[in-house]
Order: C-alpha cells, then structure tokens, then sequence
C-alpha cells in the first residue's frame, strides 16, 4: 500500500496499550496509508504497545488519581503535538468523556470520545437493554438480578439456561450461562448489580460489527463478523453481508446520535436481530476490520483531523484467525522503576516475531 504525506506531521496518541483493545488500534494505524507517527501510553510501564511505539509515556491509574491523569493527558498532547487521541480502555473513556471540549480546547488534539451521556449510558448493560427496547429496537429480554419480583417473572418467561453477567463490565468477565435456579441463587450473590438475560440461540450466530459515523455529514458505513469467542476477545471471524444486521446496526447509531468508532454486538435468532451491546469506542477487533478495508483509526483521522470527504469503505470478504504472540526484552528495556509520565524506550526494542 503506497503510505500518504500530507502536509505536517500527524501523531496520535493511542492509550491503554497493554490491552487488546488498545494494541489492536495501534495495529491498524500502522495498516493505515497515512502513516502517523504513533506515541504510546498506559498505567503499567510493562505494557506491550510502549515498546512497538515511536514515542511512549507511563500515565497515573485514572481510576486513582483522575485530575493529575488529565493534567498529564494534556500535557502530553502539547509536547508531542498529537492531533488525534485514541482511548483504548474504558476506564479512560469513561472519565475524560466529561472533559473532552475543555482539553480538546485546550490541546487543539481530537479526542475520540462520545457525549459524557451516552457513553455512561452504554457502558450500563441494564440501561443499554432499557434504552434500545424503549425506541423500538430489538434487544434480548432483560431483568435486574436483584430484582426477585422482576426475576420471578422473567422466569416464567424464559427456560434455562440463562445468561448473568454484570451491569457494567466487559469481555466477558464473570458472564455466566446459568442453567438452573441453584445457579441463579448463587450467581445472584457472586456477581453483585447482575443483569439477567435471555439465552439468544444459535450459538454460531454471534456477530460484532464496526460502525463508523461522522460528527459531520453522518453514516458512513459498516463491517460485520460472524465470529466465535475466546477469553472474552474475537478470536475467529467472518467477513458477512447481511442487510438485516446492516439496517438495524445503522438504525442504532442514528437513533441514539452516535459518532465514531462504534461497536455493536448482537445475535441472530430466528425471530432476527437481537441486540445485546452497544460500545461506543474501538473494539478489540479493530485490527481485523482494518484489514479487511474498514480501519475506523484512519477514517477518524481524515475525517476528524483532515476533514477531507469520507466515502463507505470497500470491505474485502474473508476469514481472521487470531492467536498469541510475544515480545521480549533484554534487561534495561523493561521500564521498571519509572515513576509517572516519564519516556520510555520505544520503536523497536525487544524482539518479536510479527510486524506489530
């Protein structure tokens, strides 16, 4: 792919680096033919993307210390002239989203955030499954765990198995098929502020999808797996075309006036369309989606930062199959002992076998 030089050097910012959410848009700006130049940051100074970047930074715990995290964010985006942030974990998403208009003024960087709003919005299963039932859109059957009058009737609803998981949570952690009462019971206790939901069939019809809108003339396109699950993450998917999943996720963005990268995961049963999350950030399957023609990173560049015309993507057809990796590190690579939002080594330290 020939790689683009437009005019003045475009650094992104790419946070929470030691997650798969956050190496995957790292991995699709290298796909990118923009080429940007990449600075790196996360809380553990052992975080893989730091040592694959051109320039990393260990950030506060934001969940610790949420006002020295934004001071430093922004001080950050001035020394290195980042033109567009990119926030790899929710935690981050979450707190910065109240204040992305004052460091976006502040810093004349993009941030890839959602309206406060919606993102809290989203990031409550409970309230996502409220909100989609509440302006027509197909959503499974949902109750509060706790709720034992609203459990009682959910029961008599739905056979087991069941599905609990938390109310706000993500891959897959403590999500639990449950498959009788005694279960229930004693996931009820395990898994404080569950939701309960019905179990969508078929299993192999479990899609995420990548949706990008723009702030600025609106939807642009899609691209769905089919895909199966592993610890939580893609770990197999499919290139599909389905008008249905198309119409319904289109619907989605639309009615709730998202922007961006947005993911929505849902399953296909035989009544169609049943949509169980809404993410309103980049998903750990972006990598995948670059690949196949869909980089939602570049497209936040041209559209957010050059503000050139976008056009619907051409999505290539095929299968992704992920797996582990490495990276090692000889001693005095590690980053150990770093205190705060200090440099580290970055670029090619290490060894690796891939071209991360």
């Amino acid at each position: 792919m020939a790689r683009e030089r437009p005019q003045g050097e475009l650094t992104v910012l790419v946070t929470g680096v030691g997650a798969p959410p956050g190496v995957s848009i790292f991995k699709a700006l290298r796909q990118s033919a923009l080429a940007p130049r990449i600075v790196a940051t996360d809380a553990d100074p052992l975080s893989v993307g730091l040592f694959r970047a051109d320039a990393a930074h260990v950030l506060p715990h934001v969940d610790r210390d949420e006002e020295t995290y934004l001071e430093r964010l922004a001080e950050l985006c001035l020394r290195e002239r980042v033109r567009l942030v990119c926030f790899g974990s929710e935690p981050e998403l979450r707190r910065v989203a109240r204040h992305r208009r004052r460091l976006e003024d502040q810093t004349g960087a993009r941030l890839v955030v959602n309206d406060a709003r919606l993102v809290e919005l989203f990031l409550d299963k409970w309230a996502t499954a409220c909100a989609l039932r509440a302006r027509g859109l197909p959503a499974p059957d949902t109750v509060l765990a706790g709720d034992a009058a609203s459990v009682q009737g959910f029961l008599e609803r739905h056979p087991f198995p069941l599905i609990l998981k938390p109310r706000h949570g993500s891959g897959s952690k403590d999500l639990f098929k449950v498959r009788d009462a005694g279960e229930l019971e004693v996931l009820t206790r395990y898994v404080p502020g569950a939701v309960l939901q019905e179990y969508l069939l078929p299993d192999d019809e479990e899609y995420t999808v990548g949706v990008y809108k723009s702030p600025r003339t609106g939807y642009v396109g899609q691209i769905a797996f089919r895909r199966n699950l592993a610890a939580g993450l893609t770990y197999k998917a499919e290139v599909v075309f389905d008008a249905e999943i198309e119409d319904v996720c289109r619907r989605v963005v639309e009615t709730f006036d998202l922007w961006g990268p947005i993911n929505v995961q849902l399953r296909k049963t035989t009544a169609g369309a049943r949509i169980f999350e809404v993410n309103p950030r980049f998903s750990s399957s972006s990598v995948m989606r670059a690949y196949f023609g869909f980089n939602e990173a570049e497209l936040c560049l041209r559209d957010l930062v050059l503000e050139e015309p976008i056009v619907p993507p051409t999505i290539r057809p095929g299968w992704s199959l992920r797996y582990w990796n490495e990276i090692y590190l000889a001693p005095g690579e590690c980053g150990r002992g770093v205190a705060g939002p200090s440099l580290l080594p970055a670029g090619r330290v290490g060894s690796t076998v891939d071209d991360f």
